[in-house]
């Protein structure tokens, strides 16, 4: 067999030749495309996983989109729905699902979940049991149970009952390959039809692989199962995202957006092969010793066994290795020859970058998109394209949140009206938009609530913050406030028994120069009615019991004037304290008997009076006299 023919043989599959094209718009890759939607639907798959440049730009273009909710209601009814949308339901995950799906596919089908129990009754005695109260099997399609109450073994009736329990609402994803659509294109009527994937069913008929998966069956498809039947589901049940695209012989089935960069993957997969191949063979060069002519002009070889140089310079290389500054000999000059090592004069990356930039573009997005260095500039037409085909994407989400999944949960769980929008979408930095948005803010053009989401903030949770500010600062200005005023109150009454102290301070110094003044006129025989007008206290002063001049011992000096007696005796009356009374008074008796005499006895006279005066029925006293301790 000639090498010609070993050739065509070699490049024959299937009885024809893979360099045969039939058509002039017909490539290699052309004959990979797949025959079917479904087998479609794998590929898209497999090269969403796989795919390098593939998985980034799709996973960025769902996610860049989604911009946060704002819920237009009272607060009640804002807190119960963000709740349910954003922490049971995960809504932005859902979302982010649903779009991949649609990128992969070209289509995306979401429906809700809805709680369920699941009851066994019992045929003999009808008496109905919670599934989880019961050990029970899933044998044949037949519930298998016993009876608590009439211990009936065997085969049981199953019955599901709609719960409405917010935290166990759920939204499910149909995967495009195991739906099927029917559908009237005069009247648009559509149904879907869900084929339960074989995996699926031999878990259901093995319960001991998932019983978890058989508890939670709605009854529904495992009659389907049962019967060998398909799951039909209603329209108004289910949602559909679906890429756009031109009208074709089944517009049920939308193109998917893979199917158009199918030849660039194929091309940058051989590329990928071929520098594979590069770095493999080439990356690293063979050196070989050559014994080179010795300046005479005569051989090497014909003088010198070859196979003893040979091994005494594989046996120099060895030892330079393990001593780098090893000295060696030779008797005639050798030549070195490096074959290969010739990767970077043969890598493919230029072809490979090329390539990667007809992928980015079949998927609607700029190679920067990728790489991440995407800039905005007011004047990019790419960068504005590529934002209406965002805004789209947004559109989709809104219409599938308000239009489809908000009203089902509303009757569903009876909850409060909700008004439902995404905040606007824009550029992360369009600083210019802002910018003019601030001075629009300024001139009073445009709302507070406006000028806060134009710069990507909740104007709700801005406006709670702002609140909890403001009683966070009115309770600090009060604490302070209480705090000045303790402090305040403290110095003033520090401030006040200082000056009591003072004051009792100078009555005493007063008190002890009018009873030395007192003494030295009594001394001296002046009028005491002139000293005691001299030497009358201060009233005010505490601890003064006897304001009036004092009088020498018991040694026949002279007392007061009956006047000043008068006055000393009011003032004790007065200003004593009832339990101080006999005290003062034992303390004069000790330091002048005659004046402590004199004092009782005017005070007897004075209590005498009052009691006189109280006894007149004309002059009837409003409260009892004062009890004067003697």
């Amino acid at each position: 067999m000639s090498d010609v023919t070993a050739l065509k043989d070699r490049t024959r599959v299937g009885g024809k030749s893979i360099m045969t094209y039939p058509h002039p718009s017909f490539d290699l890759s052309s004959a990979f495309i797949p025959p079917s939607m479904k087998e479609l639907y794998r590929w898209c798959l497999y090269l969403y996983m796989t795919h390098s440049e593939i998985k980034p730009i799709l996973k960025k273009k769902v996610a860049y989109v989604q911009t946060p909710l704002i819920y237009d209601g009272t607060a009640n009814s804002k807190k119960i729905w963000k709740e349910l949308l954003e922490d049971i339901i995960n809504i932005k995950r859902v979302s982010i699902e649903a779009l991949l799906d649609m990128s992969v596919y070209g289509i995306a089908y979401l429906s809700i979940a809805y709680p369920f129990e699941r009851f066994l009754i019992c045929p003999a005695c009808k008496e109905k049991f919670p599934i989880k109260n019961l050990k029970w099997t899933y044998e044949g399609h037949t519930w298998m149970s016993k009876c608590p109450k009439c211990h009936h073994t065997g085969a049981f009736q199953s019955e599901s009952v709609t719960v409405r329990n917010r935290s166990r609402i759920k939204i499910i994803r149909w995967r495009p390959m195991d739906m099927e659509v029917q559908s009237n294109p005069w009247t648009g009527f559509k149904k879907y039809v869900y084929r339960v994937p074989r995996y699926l069913i031999k878990k259901i008929e093995d319960p001991k692989r998932n019983k978890v998966l058989v508890e939670t069956t709605p009854d529904e498809i495992l009659e389907a199962i049962k019967q060998n039947k398909n799951f039909g589901l209603d329209e108004d049940q289910v949602y559909v995202f679906t890429e756009l695209g031109p009208s074709s012989e089944d517009d049920n089935f939308p193109i998917p957006p893979l199917l158009h960069v199918f030849k660039d993957t194929w091309l940058y997969q051989t590329l990928r092969r071929a520098q594979e191949a590069i770095s493999v063979e080439h990356i690293l060069p063979l050196t070989v010793l050559i014994p080179a002519a010795a300046p005479a002009g005569a051989s090497p070889h014909l003088n010198y066994n070859l196979q003893t140089w040979s091994s005494n310079m594989q046996d120099m290389v060895r030892t330079w290795r393990r001593d780098p500054n090893a000295i060696f000999t030779a008797p005639f000059p050798c030549t070195v020859e490096n074959i290969r090592g010739d990767a970077k004069a043969l890598n493919v990356f230029n072809d490979m970058e090329m390539v990667r930039q007809q992928i980015a573009g079949g998927l609607d997005v700029p190679i920067e998109f990728i790489i991440g260095n995407l800039q905005w500039s007011g004047a990019s037409v790419s960068l504005r394209v590529l934002e209406n085909l965002f805004l789209n994407m947004i559109e989709d989400l809104v219409r599938f949140e308000t239009t489809f999944l908000v009203p089902r949960l509303q009757r569903f769980l009876r909850l409060p009206k909700i008004e439902l929008r995404h905040q606007d979408f824009k550029m992360a930095d369009d600083i210019q938009q802002k910018q003019l948005a601030l001075s629009l803010r300024q001139t009073n053009t445009i709302s507070d609530r406006t000028t806060v989401e134009e710069l990507d903030f909740d104007f709700d949770k801005e406006k709670e913050n702002k609140r909890a500010e403001r009683e966070q600062r009115l309770r600090d200005m009060y604490e302070e406030q209480i705090e000045q005023a303790k402090t305040q109150a403290e110095a003033l009454l520090i401030t006040g028994r200082a000056q009591m102290q003072l004051q009792e301070e100078q009555n005493n110094i007063q008190l002890q120069a009018q009873q030395a003044a007192s003494e030295q006129a009594m001394q001296q025989g002046q009028p005491m009615d002139q000293q005691g007008q001299q030497a009358q206290p201060n009233p005010a002063a505490p601890g003064a019991s006897f304001p009036g001049p004092p009088t020498s011992g018991g040694n026949g000096s002279q007392l007061p004037s009956p006047s000043i007696l008068g006055l000393m005796a009011e003032h004790f009356m007065k200003n004593t304290p009832d339990h101080m009374k006999d005290q003062e008074l034992m303390a004069l008796q000790d330091t002048n008997p005659q004046l402590a005499r004199a004092i009782q006895q005017r005070m007897k006279i004075i209590l005498n009076a009052r009691k006189a005066i109280a006894k007149q029925p004309e002059q009837k006293s409003s409260r009892a006299p004062e009890k004067v301790g003697i």
